[in-house]
């Protein structure tokens, strides 16, 4: 023996680790739906076709990722790859993303509602008094375009 790894092994250690990467990354996609579920509550039905739609996102990305790395012949231990990525996402890194980035974002939206607590009142004035002036101007061009 010659102490080096034969061509099909090494292939299907690098789909593997494919799989791995792709199941961690079809995660983190779940984690932008739930970031997304935290910053605006929503019922059991819209839960629902979320879910349904992020598993047909895996499905198809599943298959395609099949078609890319092995001619789309199902292997298991792929499968197996991607289901052990989505759980090491899920339980180890997914609670600390999502709990960032909600904070993030909740931090952001306070800033954006202060903002436009402070600029939404004289921005709604200078609205009115635009859409009034808007009315008198219409009705100007009206009675004008009515006298011809």
């Amino acid at each position: 023996m010659s102490g080096k790894i034969s061509e099909t092994i090494a292939g299907e250690g690098s789909l593997l680790l494919v799989s791995l990467l792709f199941g961690f990354a079809l995660m983190l996609v779940y984690d932008i739906i739930r970031i997304f579920r935290h910053i605006i509550r929503h019922g059991t039905i819209l839960m629902a076709a979320e879910d349904v739609l992020y598993w047909l996102f895996c499905a198809v990305g599943i298959f395609a990722m099949l078609y890319q790395e092995n001619e789309g012949l199902l292997r298991w231990f792929v499968l197996g790859g991607v289901a052990i990525g989505m759980l090491v996402e899920n339980n180890f890194v997914s609670p600390s993303i999502v709990a960032l980035f909600v904070k993030i974002i909740r931090i952001w939206l306070k800033i954006l509602k202060k903002f436009l607590h402070i600029f939404g009142k004289p921005l709604k004035k200078i609205h009115l008094f635009f859409r009034k002036e808007l009315k008198k101007i219409r009705k100007a061009i009206k009675i004008g375009l009515s006298k011809d």
